[in-house]
């Protein structure tokens, strides 16, 4: 049975699975699907800009190698950041975050999840807040990570910059979590973010309930097949991010 319950539609890394990954082409891809929310990743180079990459290395999704923060931005340009994906994209550059917020210009949310914190790259939280507000788009922005450093790094910098926490999996009533090892937090440890970002097979009732009674939204990472779509709306998830915005459209709000 087709659910009445509305959600927020989230492209992950742009139309991830449409268009290459965290490129402008996947991220205008998105913003022509008519997704409420576009979700990409940021690292920093040697000289302190801010780019659109998943991974700390080029390998994977360009035509580069080696580690973003041992390369100045300039080398980067050089690589392609579409031809692996197909030949088609592969004029597409690795952008920056500045190129990003300013081709979104405020028609979709933009969640900046940062992997890392100033323990891996110097300043990494001030620089995103610095983006942000050149870009007069606080309202626009929101920084999300399973990095707790950096996400209270940025709160401690700025407390207007909108921020959400993501978990693997999260106990509804214990303070237990796991991520990349089990954590003893207690959800109220977040009471500053907006909301929680779980994986999809960890979104259960309990926890969706517990979420909502905080005043918070419940948001499930990364779902690309119709048959859990449905039933995580049922659920009544607040928003699903997918790498394919398009199967999610008829549930939006």
């Amino acid at each position: 049975m087709a659910s009445n319950n509305k959600i927020i539609v989230t492209g992950h890394r742009g139309a991830g699975g449409l268009a290459p990954e965290n490129t402008l082409a996947s991220i205008q891809l998105a913003l022509d699907l008519g997704v409420d929310r576009i979700e990409i990743d940021v690292q920093q180079t040697k000289d302190n800009v801010i780019v659109v990459l998943h991974d700390r290395t080029l390998r994977r999704t360009t035509t580069g190698v080696g580690y973003v923060k041992n390369k100045n931005y300039d080398e980067i340009l050089k690589h392609s950041a579409g031809y692996k994906f197909n030949k088609y994209y592969v004029r597409e550059k690795v952008p920056t975050l500045d190129e990003v917020i300013q081709l979104i210009n405020g028609k979709a949310e933009l969640l900046i999840e940062t992997k890392y914190s100033f323990m891996y790259y110097p300043n990494i939280e001030r620089h995103i807040i610095n983006v942000i507000k050149s870009n007069n788009a606080k309202d626009c922005c929101k920084v999300i990570s399973f990095n707790d450093r950096a996400l209270f790094r940025i709160h401690k910098l700025d407390k207007e910059i909108k921020t959400g926490k993501l978990f693997v999996g999260k106990h509804a009533n214990l303070p237990l979590s796991w991520d990349k090892g089990v954590n003893l937090k207690p959800l109220k440890r977040y009471h500053f973010v907006d909301e929680i970002i779980v994986k999809h097979i960890y979104a259960t009732k309990n926890i969706i309930d517990r979420v909502h009674g905080m005043g918070k939204e419940l948001h499930v990472w990364t779902v690309n097949d119709l048959e859990t779509i449905e039933k995580l709306v049922e659920r009544g998830v607040d928003g699903i991010i997918s790498d394919y915005p398009n199967m999610l459209m008829k549930y939006k709000r």
